[in-house]
């Protein structure tokens, strides 16, 4: 794919197959679950070390691709899955002149790449959380039609992105438009092939290291190279457990492991019958799914809301982790 950037000149470039924009837009959406699912395991795992993690999982997937998106940009004019597949981004600005990214259009793309998905991701959970609560025979009649008004409004504007996306692809098919995506129509921006050069030769590394002129420059420079290799590679292995995974669906290679039950102290062993919190006999048992220990319901529930653990052992845990227990 990188010798059709060699013919990228001013007045014309080499459009990309609909595969590859719907491979490197895949490989995008991969990021995050594949992110989730490091944190996940390493929560189960070391839960006091990592266990944080899961409750800023969103805002922390939002930095690191924050950085991500920002290092390629700037050096490659292209997100890290076009970089993957051999494209970047090119200014089309002036119908008849294609150009590099201005700076606000770097933003822009940042932008789109990074804090977009974001804000989609947390109107989805607003949306799971109302459509949840419209069900509920008990809720007040103004505010069920106001929910039910914006999960309408919701659904008809997810109509009409998905609309305007697929015409905007069969039109591109078509070559009756030079735009892979309606958001990046907006600010002039389409992809193309990008020539790919080797960043660091080895040779002139060793030549400056037998003139001596080897500078801390340089090897900061190796190991950012390093680093972005070893971020693709690692995207292509994730790639390849994806489709491995799917082959083989009865053995999952990326499983949850399992993991190791909490030890008692002599704290908890003084409150054997008793709710840890009112140190009276249990009224509605309920068990935090992510610590195995059981309280009272009403006594867990305002912990679990104020701080998001459990406080015997510390671990994360939501309202979604509290388990009714049932007696006979």
């Amino acid at each position: 794919m990188g010798e059709k950037g060699v013919h990228l000149t001013g007045t014309s470039y080499a459009k990309p197959s609909v595969f590859e924009i719907c491979a490197q837009d895949s490989l995008s959406i991969s990021l995050e679950p594949a992110f989730n699912k490091l944190v996940t395991v390493l929560a189960n795992l070391y839960p006091a070390k990592f266990g944080f993690f899961l409750r800023w999982k969103d805002e922390s997937f939002m930095l690191l691709n924050g950085a991500l998106q920002h290092y390629y940009l700037c050096r490659h004019s292209a997100s890290f899955s076009e970089k993957f597949y051999g494209l970047k981004r090119v200014s089309l600005r002036d119908p008849n002149t294609v150009t590099n990214l201005s700076k606000s259009q770097k933003n822009a793309s940042l932008i789109l790449l990074v804090l977009f998905p974001y804000l989609n991701k947390k109107l989805d959970v607003v949306r799971k959380k109302y459509s949840l609560q419209v069900s509920s025979h008990n809720l007040p009649k103004l505010k069920k039609r106001l929910i039910t008004a914006f999960l309408s409004f919701c659904f008809i504007c997810d109509m009409i992105r998905e609309i305007v996306q697929v015409r905007n692809l069969l039109l591109y098919i078509a070559g009756k438009s030079k735009y892979t995506s309606p958001f990046l129509k907006i600010f002039d921006i389409t992809l193309s092939y990008s020539f790919v050069s080797p960043s660091i030769i080895i040779t002139d590394l060793f030549y400056k290291i037998k003139r001596g002129t080897f500078t801390f420059k340089d090897g900061g420079s190796i190991l950012e190279e390093v680093a972005a290799k070893s971020l693709e590679f690692a995207a292509f292995i994730f790639r390849f457990l994806q489709y491995w995974d799917k082959e083989n669906y009865d053995k999952s290679l990326i499983a949850l492991p399992i993991p190791a039950p909490p030890t008692i102290c002599e704290k908890s062993k003084q409150f054997r019958g008793l709710c840890p919190i009112c140190k009276k006999a249990f009224r509605t048992r309920t068990a935090v799914a992510t610590s195995g220990y059981i309280f009272c319901y009403l006594c867990i529930l305002p912990v679990i809301q104020r701080y998001g653990k459990c406080p015997m052992t510390n671990y994360p845990a939501t309202e979604d982790d509290l388990i009714r227990l049932y007696e006979q």
